[in-house]
């Protein structure tokens, strides 16, 4: 199945835009504490999931992971409930290291316009860029392990929001509302 490009953009929020923007452009200094071996303190997947639609996954060092939407909605908070959470943003973010090369820095902060996920690296030198094709089996080993690695996280807050519903958690208390309605 060939990885062709989306008819158009995908349309996105202000709220969005702003809230990626943030995550992409935090300071290291918030992570110090957490940073003993690496250089790298947060890791942003930019993942299509349908021609409308634009999840970006945000972890840190500190084990916080959050999911934003193309629609101006989120879903966070939930590692300061669920330990799987945080363990499973730690593990990501812990072994990102080895794909900051000098070949994948980057200046520009694009969304994808394909299928293919965009993997920023964020460290104290810098932003690096990863692309990962979702597809089964077209990625190389060493990417293979990577998109095992964020999909975990994803597992565990899928895992949360549902024990948030069981609990009577209320989503929409944890959503920014979308102002497009």
């Amino acid at each position: 199945m060939a990885n062709k490009q989306f008819n158009n953009r995908i349309v996105v929020s202000k709220p969005y835009l702003v809230t990626r923007n943030q995550a992409l452009r935090l300071s290291p200094s918030n992570f110090t504490q957490f940073m003993k071996t690496s250089t790298v303190y947060g890791v942003i997947i930019d993942m299509p999931m349908a021609p409308t639609v634009i999840t970006t996954l945000a972890c840190y060092v500190n084990g916080a992971a959050n999911l934003y939407f193309s629609n101006g909605t989120d879903y966070s908070g939930a590692a300061q409930r669920y330990p799987g959470v945080v363990q499973a943003a730690r593990v990501l973010v812990n072994n990102a290291a080895r794909y900051a090369t000098d070949e994948t820095r980057v200046n520009t902060l694009e969304l994808p316009n394909t299928r293919d996920h965009l993997v920023y690296i964020l460290t104290t030198n810098g932003i690096h860029r990863v692309t990962i094709n979702p597809l089964p089996n077209q990625q190389t080993p060493e990417l293979r392990a990577l998109l095992v690695l964020y999909q975990r996280v994803m597992g565990e807050l899928h895992n949360a929001q549902m024990k948030d519903k069981k609990a009577g958690i209320d989503p929409s208390t944890l959503l920014v509302p979308n102002i497009n309605k």
